[in-house]
């Protein structure tokens, strides 16, 4: 009986195995991961860091996923660069340098990945080693939250309602609010519940206020 990753090439094979944790396969998509990295394949390169990250078929180790990261990084694959960002941000087998993970983040958002536009937005807000500016973390939390990320899109419904780093714009926040609830965020979901059920900025509406909340308890 054939699997969907029979039918694929190699490293989409290997890749499908890692994103959908299937444990039997590990040590095929190692194989594969090592062989097509030695063809100087960054996404490869990205790959086997996810695996020593994460653990999956080998023992997590940050020092060697590090190290991949660094190899995928020199060949441009622009998750490389967020995850040596979030690598230097918290500390693993690195001393923790908030400038140096300002760096990767920003080389990572520059390659259009949304989740560096994102830490970036929250080292401007809240990293004790980066001066406060929540201009600047508003100006990264509403590219991440237009480029799809959920957080990103409460956070900047929050900064919109409480006038922090924008000017203050209640039917924008609302907006924001809405997005990243109808995207899932629980959050946002109470939060509307909560704005409707007292008319904090919006015409109070029981019904409307009722509508969010079980759409937060169903998300629960």
């Amino acid at each position: 009986m054939y699997s969907d990753s029979d039918m694929m090439e190699p490293l989409e094979k290997a890749k499908f195995i890692i994103r959908n944790n299937s444990e039997s396969g590990y040590l095929d998509a190692y194989n594969i991961l090592m062989r097509e990295s030695k063809k100087d394949s960054a996404e490869a390169d990205y790959y086997l860091g996810l695996m020593y990250a994460r653990g999956q078929g080998v023992p997590k180790n940050y020092e060697s996923a590090c190290s991949w990261f660094e190899k995928g990084f020199e060949g441009g694959h622009p998750g490389c660069a967020y995850y040596l960002g979030m690598i230097y941000l918290k500390g693993l087998s690195v001393n923790r340098d908030s400038q140096k993970a300002k760096e990767y983040f920003l080389m990572a958002a520059g390659r259009g990945d949304v989740r560096a536009e994102y830490e970036l937005g929250l080292m401007h807000f809240k990293d004790e080693d980066i001066p406060r500016d929540l201009e600047v973390s508003a100006s990264w939390m509403k590219q991440a939250a237009e480029h799809g990320h959920v957080e990103a899109q409460f956070v900047l419904g929050q900064y919109y309602k409480t006038g922090a780093g924008v000017k203050e714009d209640i039917p924008m926040a609302v907006r924001w609010l809405m997005t990243a609830a109808l995207n899932g965020h629980q959050g946002a979901q109470v939060l509307l519940g909560n704005m409707y059920k007292t008319g904090d900025g919006v015409p109070q509406n029981s019904d409307e206020a009722d509508r969010w909340y079980d759409m937060a308890d169903s998300n629960r």
